[in-house]
């Protein structure tokens, strides 16, 4: 029987709405990361950068080929809407409720800190 992964993210600094998490970061910082449930994982995603902001980027291509390089657990990726967006896949099989709320913190920082790499902008 499969736990809903929300009972799992009842912990400081994670706030659920919907089929978001909303994560405090430091500073004040927050990012959201969209959970979405498959028959065996959990598919984590988070907006890096929207399409006008990334157009703005002249090398994007290259920079985010080169943070999938150095990136663990994580990786980045351009979707249909020309968003650059984070994303992880969590295993349900033995999931506590620890390893979730590690890969939703870490989903979240690294989007927010490669949003900054890219902006200089720290908000979400």
């Amino acid at each position: 029987m499969d736990v809903d992964w929300r009972l799992l993210c009842k912990a400081t600094g994670l706030t659920v709405d919907g089929d978001h998490v909303a994560i405090a970061l430091d500073d004040g910082r927050w990012h959201r990361v969209a959970v979405s449930e498959k028959s065996d994982a959990y598919r984590l995603t988070a907006i890096v950068a929207g399409r006008a902001v990334l157009s703005q980027v002249a090398d994007a291509p290259i920079r985010i080929w080169l943070r999938n390089r150095e990136t663990q657990l994580v990786g980045f990726s351009i979707d249909r809407r020309g968003r650059l967006k984070a994303e992880a896949w969590v295993p349900k099989a033995g999931l506590s409720a620890e390893e979730l709320r590690l890969y939703l913190r870490t989903v979240a920082a690294e989007a927010d800190r490669f949003k900054f790499a890219l902006t200089g902008e720290d908000a979400e």
